[in-house]
């Protein structure tokens, strides 16, 4: 961080910090081997965001060595939310999931991206419960923000002008 920035958080009056994740992705992801993806997506009752069978070409990767039925999250929602759409979009018979389990590895992979020094989010006990009982792993990245993006979102609007004003004054030549 910049001697710059450490002034301009010192010359505030009020620091926000903290709050709900603003920035988050999750997808819900089936991985084997010899992946049938019609009858994955027949069995969910959704179509796939992705899908993809081992050896499959498609564009310039490299062809995967295990195939994957990948379904994203609208990333517009809140982080609550798109565990909510993932869970509401497919199916709930637990039968079928643990069907699914017994072939595949289930992931709910998550990535949150922070824009503070801290953001948090709560999933209810039923939400919890219910990834569990469909047999969901729980995967969650965290990548942290940096430099100007943790100082923007300490200062609020006013404040942030504030500061500035400050580092603009103290940079001008006395005019007397």
């Amino acid at each position: 961080m910049k001697r710059s920035d450490i002034d301009k958080i010192k010359d505030a009056k009020a620091i926000n910090v903290g709050g709900p994740v603003v920035d988050s992705k999750a997808t819900l992801c089936l991985y084997a081997k010899d992946i049938d993806l019609d009858t994955i997506t027949f069995q969910l009752g959704i179509r796939p965001t992705e899908g993809v069978r081992r050896g499959e070409i498609i564009g310039r990767r490299q062809p995967p060595k295990v195939g994957h039925w990948f379904l994203e999250a609208p990333e517009e929602l809140s982080f609550e939310e798109q565990i909510q759409y993932l869970l509401e979009s497919t199916t709930s018979k637990h039968s079928v999931w643990t069907s699914l389990a017994t072939k595949h590895d289930i992931q709910l992979r998550c990535a949150v991206y922070l824009h503070s020094w801290t953001e948090g989010f709560e999933l209810p006990a039923n939400v919890v419960a219910e990834i569990g009982a469909r047999h969901w792993q729980f995967s969650l990245a965290i990548y942290s923000a940096e430099g100007e993006e943790i100082v923007d979102t300490f200062l609020s609007g006013k404040l942030k002008e504030k500061a500035k004003s400050k580092a603009q004054q103290k940079n001008q030549p006395d005019r007397e």
